[in-house]
């Protein structure tokens, strides 16, 4: 019997789940207990990325068979770690190479060079993809996995709503259903000016409808995860980490932050990534059946964000209470003179209650995921022997973003650390160490009765010098 036709955005009934999270089980503990005793064989497409690496972290440890394929860039030791843990990496770089005349060259370039994939008959249970930003990219995906994948996870992002006609609902949110383009009703200009809007949410929009397209032709069941500004450890564009840095040097410089006049008051959704991992899990449990139900997640859209959407100014001071900073300085300036951050897309916040409804998802706190955020990138700049590739393109960056100042804000960043290096007890944690503690805060409840790993601390202090920071925020 062929299945009815969907749309995205369209929520379905839902029975109970006999796997639900009980109050006091961790979100890792709850991913062991519900997954099959084989686990299931997933392919993770972007899974060593910053958005993608909580996610390949998170389906290994829960005793799945987790294949990513990705670049194989550096970015902080994630690639290696996880190989150590029995994860299988295929090298591809998914760049579609265009062609003046003849276009996409889809099958010389892309995934058509990875040969594990190409010349593989590999299945899998689950495919996440996070690394196709353009619809010839999943195009691609589509045609090489056809016949070879139970379901199929897509990360998209909330520019598909930038793209999309005005809501008809009266709510300051944007729902999942919202995410429809003009019809017939407006002109073809006028549809094609909705387009010229957001480039990379139309292409998102884009790669969505080829997902459904294919769906309701026959093809293998999908659901769409979509995510605002995202930030966390790790980062690739070390964007987060630069606001860290600017807000912890901005009252000494004289460097108050900027504000752009054109959104002072504009709410900014913000995705944690350890939450996208949750999310994924989630899903994946219902379409493999091992909770209730399959037609919950099948050829359905769910937004992720925290439930708090700040200001920018709002949002500084989430990012400078763990700092110690009880006010931000700020100045007012134009759109086109401010160096602002975040948000990167404005329009929203996004409306997440489908997502905690359906997959029961439980997003971190903001202010927990920003004070998770800051320990992680000052234990970075405090731990000389570690990433110390990372932190010489972060200083990099802080000069071309800063211009003029730049130099002498490297310069005050150095000497700030180097001076807590001596006087301050910090923690030295391995990466794993450090997954733990990210992908315990993941959920709002830890087990009872502790399940951290111990840690070892170094002591910087010199003779008679000051205690450091507490401990109370890891």
């Amino acid at each position: 019997t062929r299945r009815p036709r969907t749309r995205l955005g369209k929520v379905m009934p839902h029975a109970s789940e006999p796997c639900a999270r009980p109050k006091l089980l961790s979100l890792l503990a709850w991913a062991c207990s519900c997954s099959v005793a084989s686990g299931w064989s997933v392919l993770v497409m972007g899974g060593t990325g910053f958005r993608g690496h909580f996610t390949s972290e998170l389906l290994v440890r829960s005793g799945h068979n987790v294949t990513v394929l990705s670049r194989g860039k550096p970015y902080w030791g994630v690639l290696e770690k996880l190989k150590e843990k029995g994860v299988v990496h295929w090298s591809c770089n998914r760049t579609i190479e265009v062609d003046s005349v003849a276009g996409p060259l889809s099958t010389t370039s892309g995934l058509a060079t990875c040969d594990e994939l190409v010349n593989s008959s590999t299945s899998f249970d689950a495919v996440v993809d996070f690394s196709s930003k353009h619809p010839d990219q999943l195009k691609q995906a589509i045609k090489l996995l056809s016949g070879r994948v139970g379901f199929y996870i897509f990360i998209s992002n909330h520019g598909v709503y930038d793209v999309s006609k005005n809501a008809t609902h009266d709510e300051p949110t944007l729902y999942e259903s919202d995410a429809k383009r003009p019809g017939k009703e407006v002109s073809p200009l006028e549809r094609f000016r909705v387009k010229e809007q957001n480039l990379k949410g139309n292409d998102y929009l884009e790669c969505e409808e080829e997902l459904l397209h294919q769906y309701n032709s026959g093809g293998f069941p999908f659901a769409v995860l979509r995510l605002a500004n995202s930030f966390g450890p790790k980062e690739n564009s070390l964007r987060y980490w630069l606001l860290h840095l600017w807000i912890r040097a901005h009252v000494a410089l004289r460097l108050p932050m900027h504000l752009d006049e054109t959104m002072l008051d504009t709410p900014i959704s913000m995705t944690y990534t350890p939450d996208i991992a949750q999310a994924v899990v989630r899903v994946m449990a219902k379409a493999m059946g091992d909770v209730c139900c399959a037609e919950d997640v099948q050829g359905q859209a769910f937004n992720l964000a925290c439930e708090e959407a700040p200001n920018q100014r709002t949002l500084y001071n989430y990012i400078a209470e763990p700092m110690g900073l009880n006010y931000v300085e700020t100045v007012e300036m134009s759109h086109n003179k401010s160096i602002v951050l975040y948000p990167e897309l404005v329009r929203g916040p996004l409306n997440t209650n489908k997502a905690l409804q359906v997959l029961k998802w439980a997003p971190t706190d903001l202010q927990k995921a920003a004070r998770s955020v800051a320990r992680f990138y000052d234990r970075v700049m405090l731990d000389e022997t570690r990433h110390k590739w990372e932190r010489e393109i972060m200083y990099m960056k802080c000069k071309k973003m800063l211009s003029e100042d730049g130099p002498r804000f490297v310069s005050w960043v150095r000497s700030f650390y180097e001076e807590r290096r001596k006087t301050e007890l910090y923690d030295e944690l391995e990466d794993e160490d450090e997954d733990d503690i990210v992908l315990y805060r993941s959920g709002p409840e830890g087990p009872a009765g502790g399940g951290r790993r111990k840690t070892k601390k170094r002591d910087r202090r010199s003779q008679g010098g000051r205690r450091g920071a507490a401990k109370d925020d890891l």
